[in-house]
C-alpha cells in the first residue's frame, strides 16, 4: 500500500513538473510572439522614405530649452530614424537602426563637406544633428531617472544654447563680409555638439576616461573666461560704407552680452556637474578637458 502511494505521489509530482515547464514554455512563446507582433505593428512614417526628408526633419534648427523638450525631440527623431531604416534597409539588424541609418547620414555629410557654401553648412548641420541624437539616446536609455543627471543636463542645455549664440556671433565678426562665416558658425555648433557627445558617452561610473591632461577645472575655467574676454575686445572700428560698421558694432554688442551670460551659466553647470561627477567617480580632468576644448574653439574663431 505504501508502495502504491509512493508511486502515485511520484507520478503526480512528475506530471506537475511537466505541466509547469510546459506552461513556462507557452508563456515564453506567447511573450516572444507578443514582442514580435509589437515590432511588426510599427508602421513606418512614409514622410521619411528618402534621406533628404530625414535630413530636413532631423537637422532642422531646434534649440531645447528644457530637458523635457530635449527628450521629446529625441523620441520624435527615433521614430523618423526607424521609419527610414525600415523603408530603406529591409533585412538589416533592427536592433541597430541608428548605426544603419547613421551610415547613410555620415556618407551624405562627407559628400557635402567639400561642396558649395550651402553644402558645407548642411554637412555641419548633419554632423551636429547626429551628435545631439546620440547624446539624447544615451540620456534617455541610461540616466533620465537620475536627478543628478537631470540637473546636469538641464544646466548644460542652457549653457549650450547661450554658448552656441556666442559662437555664431563671433564667427560672423571674425569673417565679416565673407560667406565663409556661414560655414564657420555652423561648424562651431557641430564642434560643440561633437565634443559634448564624446564627453557624455563616458559619464558613467567606472567609465573609461580618455583625457589624461593634468589641467584642473579652475585652470580650465580661468583660461575659458580669458578667451571670452579676448573675444569681447575685438575692434569695433569698421569702415561703415564697406563693412557695414553699424551692423558689426551691433553684432559685437550682442556677442558681448552672450559672453556675459555664458560666464554665469558655465558656473551653474559646473556646480551640478561637480555633484554628478563626485557621485559617479568621474575625474575632474574630464570636465576640465571639455571646458578647454570649448575655449580652444573661441581662439580658433578669433584667429581665423
Amino acid at each position: 500500500m505504501n508502495n502504491k502511494l509512493y508511486w502515485s505521489a511520484l507520478l503526480l509530482c512528475l506530471l506537475g513538473t511537466f505541466l509547469s515547464c510546459r506552461g513556462e514554455k507557452e508563456n515564453k512563446v506567447a511573450a516572444n510572439t507578443q514582442e514580435a507582433t509589437t515590432a511588426d505593428a510599427f508602421e513606418p512614417d512614409m514622410r521619411f522614405a528618402s534621406i533628404d526628408s530625414l535630413v530636413d526633419y532631423m537637422m532642422e534648427e531646434f534649440s531645447s530649452k528644457t530637458v523635457d523638450e530635449f527628450v521629446n525631440r529625441y523620441k520624435q527623431q527615433a521614430v523618423a530614424v526607424k521609419s527610414y531604416g525600415l523603408l530603406n534597409h529591409k533585412g538589416e539588424d533592427a536592433d541597430h537602426w541608428d548605426e544603419v541609418v547613421f551610415r547613410d547620414l555620415q556618407a551624405l555629410a562627407d559628400s557635402l563637406s567639400g561642396g558649395s557654401t550651402f553644402d558645407m553648412v548642411m554637412s555641419c548641420r548633419i554632423e551636429r544633428g547626429m551628435s545631439h541624437y546620440l547624446i539624447a539616446k544615451d540620456y534617455c536609455e541610461k540616466y533620465s531617472r537620475n536627478p543628478l543627471y537631470q540637473a546636469e543636463m538641464r544646466d548644460w542645455l542652457a549653457l549650450e544654447d547661450e554658448l552656441g549664440s556666442f559662437y555664431v556671433n563671433l564667427a560672423y565678426l571674425a569673417n565679416w563680409g565673407g560667406t565663409i562665416a556661414h560655414v564657420t558658425s555652423s561648424g562651431s555648433l557641430a564642434y560643440m555638439a561633437e565634443e559634448r557627445q564624446k564627453d557624455y558617452c563616458q559619464l558613467k561610473k567606472d567609465g573609461h576616461f580618455a583625457n589624461s591632461e593634468s589641467l584642473t577645472i579652475a585652470e580650465a575655467r580661468a583660461d575659458f573666461i580669458q578667451e571670452l574676454a579676448d573675444a569681447k575686445s575685438l575692434d569695433s572700428a569698421m569702415d561703415e560704407e564697406m563693412y557695414d560698421g553699424e551692423g558689426y558694432r551691433e553684432t559685437l554688442k550682442e556677442m558681448c552680452e552672450h559672453a556675459d551670460r555664458v560666464t554665469v551659466l558655465l558656473d551653474k553647470w559646473l556646480a551640478s556637474r561637480a555633484q554628478l561627477c563626485k557621485a559617479e567617480g568621474v575625474p575632474d580632468n574630464h570636465t576640465a578637458h571639455l571646458i578647454a576644448v570649448l575655449g580652444t574653439r573661441i581662439m580658433e574663431l578669433i584667429e581665423g
